[in-house]
This record gives structure tokens, C-alpha cells and sequence, in this order.
């Protein structure tokens, strides 16, 4: 009885908070949740996991509280026993499923500090409107010696497939990095890490050493809505690239809310610098 009762509020959760910055996509159903009755399952990595976890994040909601939860960038797997500090809020630590859980708070900006030994220390504001965050899955990048650069993007659940894509001409040798290409740099020195296609990512790219004779480009495909180019939903997912370097985060990028189209052209590297561009354009 007590399964479910259990099951029978958080299916509630999904159905009322569905359209409060909760997307929950089609599930097919109930499809989407596997084994629910069974229990609530541990991970996040497959659809069910992810399904479960969000409808325990909304049950959360309903119950007036705040629940936010960190992964690792290079497997989504969850982080247990990270501290987490919010100016001005308090500092929690993560259970085992890399969650934690707090009553709502003003609205506003707020910097949110995770960290944990293995993992790079990390600044992340966090955005309260309403009294609730709607984008609550951060994910974290472990620690990476004599690497230059690491590029970790994450966004909401729609649309389900983003695609990250790091492209090097010039220098030593050229290549393209992305999910039809995941490993083969001519000068062997970045691979992507991992390819998300059912929402929220993350995608990784990893990269070794930066030529100071080639230029790079960064940028993000909606491959979702690939055939639609005058698309807004990539614009309206949030979604959000870290670059971090020398075992910092150098910077994040926040994907322009307005605008129509299905590449993110993020950023460049020329001469082994990081050059700004940060806009939308149709392909």
C-alpha cells in the first residue's frame, strides 16, 4: 500500500507541475518511468532514471522545497558527499544520489559554490524566479592535469539532442570533434568524452594541448530540429557551456534567449586564447 501511495503522489507531482518549469517530454505513458512502482531506482543515466528523478525533484517542489543535483561531466554519474555552498543560504552536502534539498527562497541570483576532492571547484549561479529554479542538474568536470581545456554542455529537457562540435583548423593537423567523430584528432590531443540524446547532457569535449598555430571553433547544433532552421527552441532550452582550463573554470557561456536557429556558435581559440562569440544563426 504504502508503493503505492508513494507512486500515486508522484504521479500528482508530474501532473500539477507540469508547464512550472518542469518539461517532462513524452514518456509514452507511463513507459518513461520503468519500474517505478518497484521503488525508485538509482541513477540517472538511463530514461527512467531520469524520469524518476525528475518527478522526485517535482515532488519536492510541491512540497515547497528546492532540489538540485550534481553529476560528474564525463559520465553523469551522480556526486555524493559534495559540499555545496549558496551565499547567503547555507552550505549542504550531497546524499548518494548527488542531491540536495532546502526550503524555497527569494527570488534572485545567487552564487553557488560546489565542491569536492577529484573535482574542479566550481562557481555556478543559480537562479531563483518565483521562489523555484526551473534548471536544477548541474553537471561538474573532474579534475584534468595537463589538459588545456575541458567544454562541458548542459541544457533543459528540450530539445532532447544537442550536439557539441569542436573543430580545429590549421596548425598541426585539422579535425572535428562530435558525435560522428568522437575520437579521431589528427594530432590526437581531443575526443568527446560523452554524446547525450535524451536531454539535459551533459556533452564533453576534452582537449589536450592547444596548438597556437591553429584556430578552433565551438559551437552547438540542434540536431533535434536540424530540418527546421528557423526554430527558437534551443534558444528557450538554457542551455549553458563551462569551459574550464589549468583546473579552473575559465568561463560559462549562457545561450542567447532570443534569436531563432539551430547552431549556438560559442566561442573561438586563436593564438591559445579564448575569443567570444556567443550567438544564434539559422545553420
Amino acid at each position: 500500500m504504502k508503493k503505492i501511495i508513494t507512486t500515486m503522489i508522484m504521479l500528482m507531482a508530474v501532473t500539477l507541475v507540469y508547464g512550472q518549469g518542469f518539461d517532462f517530454g513524452d514518456m509514452g505513458g507511463l513507459g518513461g518511468f520503468g519500474n517505478l512502482p518497484g521503488g525508485v531506482m538509482g541513477g540517472t543515466n538511463t530514461d527512467s532514471g531520469k524520469a524518476v528523478a525528475k518527478s522526485e525533484d517535482a515532488v519536492s517542489k510541491l512540497d515547497g522545497n528546492i532540489a538540485l543535483r550534481f553529476f560528474s561531466a564525463i559520465d553523469r554519474a551522480p556526486i555524493p558527499g559534495a559540499s555545496i555552498q549558496i551565499a547567503s543560504i547555507g552550505d549542504f552536502t550531497t546524499d548518494h544520489r548527488g542531491r540536495i534539498e532546502f526550503p524555497s527562497i527569494q527570488d534572485g541570483n545567487y552564487l553557488m559554490t560546489v565542491r569536492k576532492a577529484g573535482f574542479i571547484e566550481t562557481p555556478i549561479t543559480l537562479r531563483v524566479v518565483l521562489g523555484f529554479v526551473d534548471f536544477n542538474w548541474f553537471n561538474i568536470s573532474p579534475v584534468i592535469p595537463d589538459k588545456d581545456y575541458r567544454i562541458v554542455l548542459e541544457w533543459g529537457e528540450r530539445p532532447q539532442d544537442l550536439d557539441l562540435h569542436f573543430v580545429k583548423s590549421g596548425g598541426s593537423g585539422n579535425y572535428h570533434i562530435s558525435y560522428y567523430n568522437m575520437r579521431r584528432a589528427e594530432d590526437g590531443n581531443a575526443l568527446l568524452d560523452r554524446d547525450d540524446m535524451t536531454g539535459y547532457g551533459p556533452e564533453t569535449i576534452t582537449i589536450g594541448r592547444i596548438d597556437r598555430n591553429a584556430v578552433y571553433e565551438c559551437y552547438v547544433h540542434d540536431y533535434s530540429n536540424g530540418n527546421n532552421t528557423n526554430s527558437n527552441q534551443m534558444p528557450r532550452s538554457g542551455a549553458v557551456i563551462r569551459v574550464y582550463s589549468q583546473n579552473a573554470l575559465l568561463k560559462t557561456f549562457y545561450i542567447p534567449a532570443n534569436g531563432r536557429g539551430t547552431k549556438w556558435n560559442v566561442f573561438k581559440i586563436e593564438r591559445g586564447g579564448l575569443v567570444d562569440v556567443n550567438t544564434i544563426s539559422p545553420r
